[in-house]
């Protein structure tokens, strides 16, 4: 948690979000609370720790990925699962399927933690911001209506691999 001195409410409202394991009110109250970051100029990453569960959010998954997505910021999904007598659970599952989502409509990555451990991944995340490349285009449909507009990428060359945003809204 970052302080600049001040009585922040939001960061106590993201405090108490995050003790209640609520996810969707997690990622909505820290890109709110980091929205000084958007005057800054380079790439925002959240990095995200999670089973995927969500007990009890007042947002759902789609209006979090929607406030990331909004602020250019790309969500690192690193899942931590508790398994039941070694299998996946159903909740477990679900949660997979969040973390998932998230990192693919945000342009990060999903990592599982079970199979990768924090010195690799920390240092993959690392390489992917120093060597990510923007890209930007000219909209035939030039309307400003806060529509959310699908953008697909596709490489020429096979072994390429490329993650992005999945779109982005026209305002």
């Amino acid at each position: 948690m970052f302080s600049d001195g001040e009585d922040n409410s939001s960061s106590h409202d993201m405090m108490t979000a995050i003790e209640a394991a609520q996810l969707a009110n997690v990622l909505v109250y820290t890109i709110r609370y980091t929205e000084k970051l958007a005057q800054e100029n380079g790439r925002r990453a959240l990095l995200m720790f999670s089973d995927g569960e969500d007990n009890s959010s007042s947002h759902d998954m789609m209006t979090a990925i929607e406030a990331a997505q909004l602020a250019n910021v790309l969500v690192y999904t690193i899942r931590y699962t508790e398994k039941s007598h070694g299998k996946l659970t159903a909740r477990n599952q679900y949660g997979i399927r969040v973390m998932d989502r998230i990192a693919k409509e945000t342009g990060g990555a999903h990592i599982d933690a079970e199979t990768t451990d924090p010195h690799t991944y920390f240092r993959q995340i690392a390489e992917e911001l120093r060597t990510s490349y923007e890209l930007a285009y000219y909209p035939t449909n030039t309307a400003k209506d806060d529509a959310f507009r699908k953008v697909v990428i596709r490489a020429k060359h096979p072994g390429l691999t490329i993650r992005s945003k999945t779109g982005y809204f026209s305002r």
